[in-house]
C-alpha cells in the first residue's frame, strides 16, 4: 500500500513540473491595450476579403511638344530628309511663328536647319522674295538668319519675333532698324520704341535713320510729329534731319549735260511744278539770291549749285532758264520762285 502511495506522488509531482516547464515556455500574454491596438492595424491594414484587388494605373505615355527634332525625319537619304523638312515647315509655318522658329533652332544641321528657315519665311511672304544676289549680300554683311529676316519686314511682327529669337550683335540692330523704318509711317511710337533695344552707342544713328527715312515716305506727316517734340533741343534736332531729305526749296531735281544743270524733273506741289514756267529738259545758266547778282552755273559744282537754290521757306529765288526747246545760242528768261518746303509723299 505505501509503494502505491508512493508512486501515485511521484507521478503528481512530474505532472506539476511539466506544467510549469510548458509554461515557462510560452510566450507572454500582452496586455489588453496592446492587442486592441494590433487588431485594429489589422483590420486598417487588411483588405475586406469580399473588396476587389488593388488596381496598378497604367504608365503615361510621354506627350510630344510638337517640335521638330532631328530624329523626326529618320531617313539617311539627304535629299529625303530635306523634303520631310520642307513639309514639316509649310505645316508649322500656318501656327505659331515662336513655335515655328524655335523648332528651326532645334536642328543642329546647318544644312537642314537652313532649309527649315527658308521655308517659314517663304510661307510667311507668299514667295515674294529679294533677288538671291542682294540676299547673297546681307548674308555675308550679316549672318544667313539676320538676311532672311529683312525679308519679313513688311510684317513687324513676325519680324520682331525673327529678331529676338534668331539674331545678334550687328544683325540683329540692323534688322531691328530696318523693322522700325518700315512701322514708322504707322505707328512712330512702336518704331522709336525699337531704339531701347540697340546698344547705346548706335541709338543715334538709329533715331536718325528712321526719321530720314520717315521723312522721304511722308514728309509732312514727319514734321506734323517732330513740331510736336516738347524739348526744344530735340524740336530743332528733328526738324534738321527732316530737311536734309527733304528741304526748303523749289523742288527741281537737276542733273548736268553739256556742262550746264538741266532740269531732270520736278515734284508735284512744289513751287516749281506750280509756277508752270519749269519743265524737265530746260537748262539752268545762272541764279541769284533775292535781287543780288547772277551767278553763271558752269562755274559752280552741282552740289552748290542745289544749295544756293535752297533756303528758307518764303524767301525768292531767281533763274535764268533756257527752255529745252530752245535753240543753242537763245536768250535766257528769268523766273523768280518762293522757296517752300518740299513735302515727299513714296
Amino acid at each position: 500500500m505505501k509503494v502505491i502511495k508512493g508512486i501515485v506522488a511521484l507521478a503528481v509531482v512530474a505532472i506539476i513540473v511539466s506544467i510549469v516547464i510548458l509554461r515557462s515556455q510560452m510566450p507572454a500574454t500582452p496586455p489588453p491595450q496592446v492587442v486592441a491596438e494590433q487588431a485594429a492595424a489589422m483590420v486598417e491594414s487588411t483588405p475586406p476579403s469580399d473588396s476587389p484587388p488593388p488596381v496598378t494605373p497604367p504608365r503615361a505615355k510621354p506627350i510630344r511638344s510638337g517640335l521638330p527634332q532631328e530624329n523626326n525625319y529618320p531617313s539617311s537619304d539627304k535629299l529625303t530628309r530635306l523634303h520631310q523638312i520642307q513639309e514639316r515647315f509649310r505645316t508649322l509655318a500656318a501656327g505659331d511663328p515662336a513655335m515655328a522658329i524655335h523648332g528651326a533652332k532645334r536642328i543642329t544641321n546647318e544644312v537642314e536647319r537652313e532649309t527649315a528657315l527658308l521655308t517659314l519665311v517663304t510661307e510667311w511672304t507668299h514667295g515674294e522674295l529679294s533677288p538671291p544676289r542682294q540676299r547673297a549680300q546681307l548674308t555675308l554683311a550679316y549672318g544667313f538668319e539676320t538676311a532672311l529676316g529683312l525679308e519679313l519686314t513688311n510684317r513687324p511682327d513676325l519680324a520682331l519675333v525673327w529678331a529676338n529669337e534668331l539674331t545678334a550683335g550687328p544683325g540683329r540692330t540692323e534688322l531691328l532698324q530696318a523693322i522700325a523704318s518700315n512701322e514708322v509711317g504707322a505707328n512712330p511710337g512702336d518704331a522709336f520704341a525699337l531704339m531701347d533695344q540697340v546698344p547705346e552707342g548706335d541709338r543715334a544713328k538709329f533715331y536718325n535713320s528712321t526719321l530720314s527715312t520717315w521723312a522721304f515716305k511722308d514728309t509732312a506727316a514727319a514734321l506734323q510729329w517732330a513740331e510736336q517734340i516738347p524739348d526744344p533741343g530735340g524740336r530743332d534736332a528733328a526738324l534738321q534731319t527732316i530737311r536734309a531729305v527733304a528741304p526748303s526749296g523749289i523742288g527741281a531735281q537737276m542733273t548736268v549735260l553739256d556742262g550746264h544743270p538741266v532740269i531732270n524733273s520736278v515734284v508735284p506741289g512744289t513751287p516749281a511744278a506750280l509756277s508752270g514756267q519749269i519743265l524737265p529738259g530746260d537748262r539752268i545758266v545762272a541764279v541769284a539770291q533775292g535781287n543780288s547778282e547772277f551767278v553763271d552755273t558752269r562755274t559752280l559744282p552741282l552740289q552748290n549749285l542745289i544749295d544756293l537754290i535752297r533756303g528758307a521757306p518764303g524767301t525768292p529765288v531767281q533763274l535764268q532758264v533756257v527752255s529745252a526747246t530752245a535753240a543753242p545760242d537763245a536768250l535766257p528768261r528769268v523766273v523768280t520762285l518762293y522757296r517752300d518746303q518740299i513735302k515727299l509723299k513714296n
